[in-house]
C-alpha cells in the first residue's frame, strides 16, 4: 500500500522491484501477486487491466487509512451484534447520560428499514 500511495497506481512487477530494492529478504512474484489480489477483494486496491497486466491503484487517501479501519470495523461489530454493540461504546467514550448515547440507544431501538 505504501508505495502505491507514494508512487501511484502499478503493476505487480514493480511493486515487487519497490520492495525488493527496500529489503534484503526478497519476495517472490506471487507473493506479491496475492497481497495484491487480496487487498483488493477487501477493497483496500483497485485494478484496471492494461494490456495482459493489471495496474493496482489504492482505493483511498493514506491519512484515510485508520478511518476507514474503523468504519470497516465497526460495522463489521454492527451486524454482528446489533446496533446497541455500538450504544455501548458511546457509552464509555461519552458517558453514560451523555445525549449521543441517548440518540444511539432510540437508533438501536428503531425497526430496520427494509
Amino acid at each position: 500500500m505504501e508505495h502505491l500511495w507514494h508512487v501511484g497506481p502499478a503493476t505487480v512487477g514493480e511493486v515487487l522491484e519497490a520492495l525488493n530494492a527496500a529489503t534484503k529478504r526478497k519476495l517472490a512474484y506471487t507473493t506479491v501477486l496475492t497481497i495484491l489480489v487480496r487487498l483488493g477483494e477487501k477493497s483496500y486496491v483497485t485494478r484496471t487491466r492494461e494490456g495482459r497486466l493489471f495496474r493496482y491503484a489504492a482505493a483511498f487517501a493514506e491519512d484515510d487509512l485508520a478511518a476507514e479501519i474503523g468504519r470497516r470495523e465497526l460495522r463489521r461489530l454492527i451486524e454482528r451484534h446489533g446496533l446497541s454493540t455500538l450504544a455501548g461504546f458511546a457509552a464509555d467514550l461519552a458517558g453514560a447520560d451523555a445525549a449521543l448515547v441517548v440518540r444511539l440507544r432510540a437508533l438501536a431501538n428503531e425497526p430496520a428499514d427494509s
